[in-house]
């Protein structure tokens, strides 16, 4: 997992030939004004999603992917983001669905960050996460990045 601020997104460029790409519709796209729903940066290969989510009690599982990089971004409000490795999790509540590329699992989390405004997270296939109800509403983007 990668945790940092979206005017830092170039230090990460290196690490897959399609982040540059990713990032750069993130800081240059008006996040703000996107409908909820996925949005096509390269078709299949970068996609984005925008979602809103409101507070709740309910813990979410942590899942994990097997296709794709989540780079899961707060674009107002800020949530709470639950991260566990995927090799240490051993309670699994579904096994991997290929049509959805989802697995989840009933682990609890080793750590939790809050992702505030402008702050991101890259996920690999290797980090189980569970984005968590925030405190107030929030509007957040998911770039999906083929692995």
């Amino acid at each position: 997992m990668i945790l940092d601020h979206l005017s830092r997104a170039e230090k990460y460029f290196n690490m897959h030939s399609s982040f540059k790409h990713a990032f750069d519709y993130l800081r240059t796209t008006d996040l703000r004004l996107l409908a909820e729903g996925r949005h096509d940066i390269e078709g299949d290969d970068i996609y984005l999603i925008i979602a809103s989510d409101n507070t709740g009690n309910e813990r979410r599982k942590l899942e994990t992917h097997r296709k794709y990089i989540d780079i899961q971004l707060a674009i107002e409000g800020s949530f709470p983001l639950e991260w566990h490795d995927i090799d240490s999790c051993k309670n699994v509540a579904m096994e991997y669905n290929g049509s959805d590329d989802v697995s989840f699992y009933n682990d609890p989390p080793l750590f939790t960050v809050h992702l505030a405004a402008d702050m991101f997270a890259v996920l690999f296939p290797e980090d189980a996460h569970a984005p968590q109800p925030p405190m107030t509403a929030v509007k957040k983007a998911i770039v999906k990045v083929a692995v």
